[in-house]
């Protein structure tokens, strides 16, 4: 359906679309200037700078920070290049610009970039562990596996770092690995799992249900029963039938008593007895 409007609204239209052009237009000579840039300066040739261009290049960094915390990704991205043309000498730099193309999928130029930020810092733990989330994300769990390892290897104590590698063991099926890594990981922040969607906690190779059933696990071995009840909920909703595991696993054991848990229980193995005419059961509430 077409819309009428008045020559001023039009006018006012035509500036805003002409200005988004061009923003979209410096944006892509930034994104091509950096691939140049990057490949000149990957393997941690440093090059002048002035104070000037550091205070800049931060005050950039910044504004693409809070463009990312409103998930206004590519903005977030152009203002990143803008930091790292300023400052292509900063490792924290070039780790941001590196996380604003992984979240457009650009793992191309996110690898590039992660890589520099390495070879100007080797001891700076954040590239490693995005650069095995870029490998992660590509399917290549052997790179990925690297990259976590060493992330951990020089700060044990960055929860993400072990839910990432949790999440990689859950995708090799090795279960138990994966249980470890993640309690290491609640231990150090017991927020981490309400930060990250679980659905993202891995890729293809495992499901939903499995995902759900882990945190669990997880949650109940902590004592948390809300969590662990919530989990159980979205487990069963997406296929779980098999109570006998629950009461079996010594996991919930730290809430099995809990008058909560209990009802929970009675309530699931009811709801598991019920047969529609569709066979399709209501979602757990």
């Amino acid at each position: 359906m077409k819309v009428a409007c008045d020559g001023d609204q039009f006018e006012k239209r035509v500036s805003k679309q002409s200005s988004y052009r061009k923003v979209i237009s410096s944006g892509l000579c930034l994104i091509l200037a950096s691939g140049f840039l990057i490949g000149c300066f990957q393997k941690g040739v440093r090059v002048t700078v002035t104070q000037e261009d550091v205070v800049k290049a931060n005050e950039a960094a910044a504004a693409g920070d809070a463009a990312f915390e409103r998930k206004e990704f590519y903005g977030a991205l152009i203002k990143y290049l803008e930091a790292y043309h300023l400052n292509p000498n900063s490792e924290y730099l070039c780790n941001r610009l590196g996380i604003g193309y992984s979240q457009l999928n650009l793992y191309g130029e996110a690898i590039e970039i992660f890589r520099r930020a390495i070879a100007i810092n080797k001891k700076y733990a954040y590239p490693y562990n995005n650069l095995g989330s870029v490998y992660f994300a590509q399917g290549n769990l052997k790179q990925a596996e690297k990259y976590f390892k060493k992330a951990i290897s020089l700060n044990a104590r960055d929860a993400s770092f072990h839910l990432n590698m949790g999440s990689l063991y859950l995708e090799k099926k090795k279960k138990e690995k994966a249980m470890e890594e993640w309690r290491k990981s609640l231990a150090l922040d017991p927020e981490i799992f309400t930060k990250r969607s679980v659905a993202n906690v891995s890729t293809t190779g495992t499901s939903l249900m499995e995902r759900h059933l882990f945190l669990a696990r997880i949650m109940a071995a902590s004592a948390n029963l809300e969590g662990a009840i919530e989990n159980l909920k979205m487990a069963f909703n997406n296929g779980f039938t098999n109570i006998e595991e629950i009461n079996k696993s010594p996991d919930f054991d730290p809430i099995r008593k809990d008058k909560r848990f209990e009802q929970f229980i009675q309530d699931v193995t009811v709801w598991l007895k019920y047969k529609p005419e569709d066979d399709i059961r209501p979602p757990l509430r």
